[in-house]
């Protein structure tokens, strides 16, 4: 969001319920530094078109099975460079294997234009 210039900096704040697949409420703060003419109940309204904020859609997104948590539980998990790593695994019990893993995939800014667009920025 702040990427694609709504708004200089921003909070997002989503909540669940249990059971519950959509969000309940979506909440926006851009701190009075907002770049669109639109009110923060406004931004979280487009967000909650935007993105598919279920969480089992997230997980996909952020492909949150990946084995990436070594390499996210260090130096923070935010502002850290996207990138794809090889990594090998290997077990007593099963073959050795090699796998090509995409982390930090919440930093991408793949969806910049599609924010662009929405806002008409």
């Amino acid at each position: 969001m702040v990427a694609a210039g709504v708004a200089d900096e921003m909070l997002v704040q989503v909540s669940y319920a249990i059971g519950v697949a959509e969000p309940v409420n979506i909440y926006v703060n851009t701190y009075g530094r907002s770049r669109v003419q639109m009110s923060d109940a406004e931004i979280a309204q487009k967000i909650s078109k935007l993105f598919d904020l279920r969480p089992k859609a997230i997980e996909r997104t952020l492909k949150l099975r990946q084995p990436i948590y070594r390499e996210t539980a260090a130096y923070g998990h935010m502002g850290r460079k996207n990138e794809i790593v090889e990594k090998t695994f290997t077990s007593r019990y099963h073959e050795t294997k090699v796998m090509k893993l995409e982390l930090f995939t919440w930093e991408k800014l793949d969806r910049v234009d599609d924010i662009k667009k929405e806002f008409g920025l």
